[in-house]
């Protein structure tokens, strides 16, 4: 894996799972309803059934698509297939295109992948809330709605995810 070094992240980077959907952003409730939507009377949707045209248009800057390769390696792979405009202006740089493993030091893969694992392992969604320093004075918070896709309604192909991303100043 050659190119650009990985960018750490602030010390402390926080993930919890909340496997019971307390969801409490807006937006995240309406993604919610959205996949359920799409899901039908299937255990997840395909990546074929969301259209973003279709989509409402509040909630496309908070969607992020990430491409799941779980390959014959010992541990999945992850790449962000789309990132929302509300969370490129909030972190001030787009990595869509970019494997995880590829831009995050090892602690900082750790925490990003905690979701995106447990969709995998468990074939449903999951919400996460993350907490990380941006500097001394002032740290991201974020509440996540990490949803699976499949295209032969088995295997989790792609990850369908909604954020919340708050700048909060101490």
């Amino acid at each position: 894996m050659s190119g650009p070094e990985p960018m750490p992240l602030p010390a402390v980077f926080r993930v919890e799972l909340d496997p019971e959907l307390a969801v409490v952003s807006p937006v995240l409730a309406e993604a919610l309803r959205l996949w359920e939507a799409l899901r039908g009377p299937r255990q997840m949707p395909a990546r074929r059934d969301f259209d973003p045209a279709e989509t409402p248009r509040a909630l496309l800057p908070h969607i992020l698509l990430i491409d799941v390769d779980a390959g014959a390696g010992a541990e999945p792979r992850f790449r962000w297939r789309l990132i929302g405009t509300h969370v490129t202006t909030m972190l001030g740089r787009d990595m869509t295109g970019r494997w995880f493993d590829e831009i995050y030091d090892a602690g900082t893969l750790t925490s990003i992948t905690t979701g995106p694992r447990w969709v995998l392992a468990n074939r449903r969604p999951v919400r996460t809330v993350g907490q990380a320093p941006v500097d001394e004075r002032s740290y991201l918070r974020s509440e996540n709605l990490h949803m699976p896709l499949s295209d032969d309604g088995r295997r989790v192909d792609k990850i369908l995810v909604a954020t919340d991303l708050r700048s909060i100043r101490l």
